[in-house]
Order: structure tokens, then C-alpha cells, then sequence
């Protein structure tokens, strides 16, 4: 899992007045700015609103996993915000959302794209797994806990 992450692409968010939208909006120009990956950046924004529209990527447990197959990626990519203000993402367990990871994948790639949603699944799953994420207060430290889990 470790070979998806660019440190580029792993962020921490403190600021309050961030909503939903807005996170995954500048989560996908982080994307586009520090990857070759991304074809068209709106494109990708526009397509991971819409499966969001299908149903809500909050798996529960203050994460939410915001994906898409689309033609505006060339090749799996992935980013990864720790958000010390918890937002509502419509998750099913109604908690907010400290940690987001977006997911984007080009259409062909169907089986690599699902195999990766399972395991970012069951990782953040594990409690130990998402203390570690959550409990960080700076950059390198979220680099590390998400080495670790890796």
C-alpha cells in the first residue's frame, strides 16, 4: 500500500470553516500539483462529488474514504488529510470525520482500485490504526503513523 503515497499528498487541515466539498476540492489540487496522475483536476473533483452523491464514502469512526474510476486519472492515486476539526461527511455512524483519504483510480484498473478500498477499509477499521492517525499534531508525525501502518 506504502508505494501510493506521495508525502507530498498527506496533509493536516486546522482550519474550522472547511467543509466537505472544500477539503476534497483542495485535497484533488494537492493531487494535481505534486503528481503527473492527474489528467483533468476537475474532471476527478466532479466525479468523486458525484459517487458521493451515490452514497457516503464515511465508513465510520471519523473516516471517510472518498473515491473514483475515472478517465481524469492516469494511474491510482491517493491523499491523505488529517483534519483536527472534525466535518460532517454523512457517515453512517453520524461521527464526523478526522480523517480523510481520497482515491482515484483510472476506469481500466478495476481489480488493483478494489483491492485497495478493502485494505484502507480494514486498516482504518483497527482502532490502534486510527489513533495513531488521529492522535498526530504535525506533518511527520502523520507520515510516520501511516509508515508504520503501511
Amino acid at each position: 500500500m506504502l508505494n501510493y503515497f506521495n508525502i507530498k499528498m498527506i496533509n493536516i487541515f486546522d482550519d474550522g470553516s472547511l467543509t466537505k466539498d472544500k477539503i476534497l476540492k483542495m485535497m484533488v489540487e494537492n493531487i494535481s500539483e505534486n503528481s503527473e496522475l492527474i489528467v483533468d483536476k476537475n474532471i476527478f473533483y466532479l466525479e468523486v462529488l458525484e459517487r458521493e452523491k451515490v452514497g457516503t464514502t464515511g465508513i465510520g469512526m471519523g473516516v471517510a474514504i472518498p473515491h473514483a474510476r475515472t478517465d481524469a486519472v492516469k494511474d491510482i492515486v491517493l491523499s491523505v488529510a488529517l483534519l483536527k476539526n472534525p466535518i460532517d461527511f454523512n457517515s453512517l455512524d453520524g461521527e464526523g470525520i478526522k480523517v480523510v483519504v481520497l482515491v482515484g483510480a483510472p476506469k481500466g484498473g478495476s481489480k488493483k482500485y478494489l483491492e485497495l478500498l478493502s485494505m484502507l477499509s480494514r486498516i482504518f477499521r483497527d482502532k490502534k490504526n486510527r489513533d495513531s492517525i488521529i492522535e498526530c499534531t504535525t506533518k511527520d508525525c502523520l507520515i510516520e503513523a501511516i509508515a508504520e501502518i503501511g
